[in-house]
């Protein structure tokens, strides 16, 4: 046991993640921030002198943010966030949609009071960073928001799966420059999701989640039932 905790392989294993983990979070904030946007290329080689680190934490971060579907990878060449077509924002929104009905409807069965206080503080938490006018904050505290209720059906392969489209998501509201006023419009549409789900109403709260995720895809396409 000794002679592996002296492994000097491992300690330099464990410090390359933690770079590869910090340029991934930079990286991430960059694009979800909106400051670096759809189809531009990732500036390796600044971010390398920023961190002072070689290539391969770079590449590491790059390989994450590629398998969760926020930048493309060029083979031998470079990396570029992703950029959004219509399609892809109709398809994001629709899985989207399936999935927090599912958590809706789970957590209106099985939730427990200390579940709804949780959430009902999560809301304050929006509507006080949405005041301040910061969009990708309140984008990255709603998306919290969104998460936590998967996370409390303790489903654990359904939480999974909404990190997974979660970047997506809020990737896809920057570039779609939702007005504040709507944006107001839909962060309040939250406490009324969270009591149907506390008086244990699945229906309600199904249907309430539906409507929170369609009509802000149907602001920028009418078209869709």
């Amino acid at each position: 046991m000794s002679e592996l905790l002296n492994d000097d392989s491992t300690a330099y294993a464990i410090e390359r993640q933690s770079l590869a983990e910090q340029v991934y979070h930079y990286i991430k904030r960059l694009i979800l921030s909106g400051k670096l946007k759809g189809g531009e290329k990732i500036p390796e080689e600044k971010i390398a002198q920023q961190f002072g680190v070689s290539r391969t934490p770079i590449r590491e971060a790059l390989r994450r943010l590629e398998e969760y579907g926020l930048v493309y990878l060029k083979p031998r060449s470079y990396a570029e966030v992703i950029s959004f077509s219509p399609k892809d924002a109709e398809q994001v929104a629709c899985i989207r949609a399936q999935l927090e009905m599912l958590s809706a409807r789970l957590l209106a069965e099985h939730g427990k009071s200390e579940d709804f206080l949780a959430l009902d503080q999560l809301v304050k938490d929006c509507d006080a960073v949405l005041a301040t006018g910061d969009l990708a904050a309140t984008f990255e505290k709603d998306s919290q928001l969104h998460l936590e209720i998967a996370r409390r059906t303790d489903n654990i392969h359904l939480y999974e799966i909404f990190e997974k489209i979660d970047a997506k998501v809020q990737l896809l509201r920057l570039v779609l420059h939702l007005p504040i006023e709507h944006l107001t419009m839909f962060i309040g549409q939250h406490q009324a999701i969270i009591d149907a789900m506390r008086q244990h109403d699945q229906k309600l709260a199904e249907t309430l989640m539906l409507k929170h995720i369609m009509e802000q895809l149907r602001y920028y396409h009418p078209t869709i039932s």
